[in-house]
């Protein structure tokens, strides 16, 4: 049920592991789709940005492979 209405649509691929480097540029890839915020759209980002830090802190603990 969700997922057809997902904040990251659009058509791109999502990778399933979502503490990967992959998911990581997918996450950019949403942001530099979306370089003006709007109504529409802030909810989006926000939780493309929640998202990039859970990354970042996951991989600071846990695999610094993403910092590379």
């Amino acid at each position: 049920m969700f997922r057809s209405r997902s904040w990251f649509g659009s058509g791109l691929w999502k990778p399933k592991n979502p503490h990967s480097l992959e998911h990581l540029k997918y996450l950019y890839n949403v942001l530099s789709k979306n370089q003006v915020v709007s109504e529409n759209n802030r909810g989006l980002l926000v939780e493309t940005l929640r998202s990039i830090a859970e990354i970042l802190i996951w991989g600071d603990q846990n695999d610094s492979s993403v910092f590379e």
